[in-house]
């Protein structure tokens, strides 16, 4: 028996954007670059700096034919020199389809980075640990629990690398590279085998991606920004099969056994962003994206942002 998991793709990218779901943050590490490069300090006596931030985000991703996800995040960052320390908590919601079976989870997932823009080369990295849990399987005969395991754990960990280029008038280019590992479970409901509990599969899932993006700083301090980017993404998990295999242990309890082959899937995304400084302290960031050629089908995600320093 062979059955294909549609969605599994944001299995490995939950690190990745769209946007920035490991890092937690809706302004990505090159905006924060290039703010920290291009600020002008308000006439008089300096002010005191605002070495901690903390942000509340939330946005969704709707995928072509196939069910929608949504997350909401928290994230407490310090400055520290040139760099910077984060922790963040998020909520993600999914429904991977399989068959004709809907498999709804929850994953609680926190995250510590660290990073910094240093003479305008700017890195990141990460680790992220969580919970994976599972929600009631909706059948053709109603929703039910699993009967095997009830949720699962998930970690990543990853790290981008880039450069800030000044371009003048205000405009700023940044190529990125981002690399990252994430490991979790699926679960497989059982459709055909009476007396046969839901089993898992693992999931690890390696992904890469370059980036460039162009941003704008515009205002009377040029502290607001607009910006575009383009990037080629790729992963070792773009689509996983289920294969119902002969168990060849005598032994064993069951004649069978379950695991899983996973499709590599590459494909563009494009996006654009808006951060915009309210008052001294106070950011709202704004961002959508859309993928082009992922075998799962393509994303549009969208999401809003509300920074505080203090």
């Amino acid at each position: 028996m062979q059955t294909c998991m549609r969605a599994a793709p944001w299995l490995g990218l939950l690190l990745l954007p769209a946007p920035a779901l490991a890092q937690d943050t809706a302004l990505p590490a090159s905006t924060e670059a290039a703010a920290a490069t291009v600020e002008v300090p308000a006439p008089g006596p300096e002010p005191e700096p605002l070495l901690w931030t903390a942000s509340v985000s939330a946005g969704i991703s709707v995928r072509d034919d196939g069910p929608d996800g949504y997350w909401q995040s928290m994230s407490l960052s310090r400055t520290v020199g040139k760099g910077y320390v984060r922790g963040s908590l998020m909520r993600y919601h999914g429904t991977l389809l399989q068959a004709d079976l809907a498999l709804p989870s929850d994953y609680y997932v926190g995250t510590l980075g660290a990073g910094g823009n240093f003479d305008n080369w700017v890195v990141d990295g990460w680790v992220s640990y969580g919970r994976q849990v599972y929600g009631r399987i909706s059948t053709p005969e109603g929703k039910r629990k699993s009967t095997g395991a009830q949720g699962s754990d998930y970690y990543a960990i990853g790290g981008d690398f880039g450069r800030v280029l000044s371009l003048g008038s205000g405009f700023y280019l940044t190529p990125t590279v981002t690399a990252s590992f994430a490991n979790g479970k699926l679960l497989r409901p059982a459709q055909v085998v009476e007396r046969v509990r839901d089993q898992e599969t693992g999931e690890p899932t390696w992904s890469a991606n370059a980036a460039m993006r162009i941003d704008h700083a515009f205002g009377a301090s040029g502290v607001n920004y607009a910006g575009l980017s383009i990037s080629r993404n790729w992963t070792s998990n773009g689509l996983s099969e289920l294969r119902l295999r002969r168990n060849d242990d005598p032994d064993a309890a069951m004649p069978f056994r379950l695991d899983s082959k996973h499709y590599a899937d590459s494909w563009f995304e494009v996006g654009a962003t808006a951060n915009m400084k309210l008052t001294r302290g106070l950011y709202l960031d704004l961002f959508t994206s859309r993928s082009f050629g992922m075998k799962a089908g393509n994303v549009t995600s969208a999401g809003a942002a509300l920074r505080l320093s203090f």
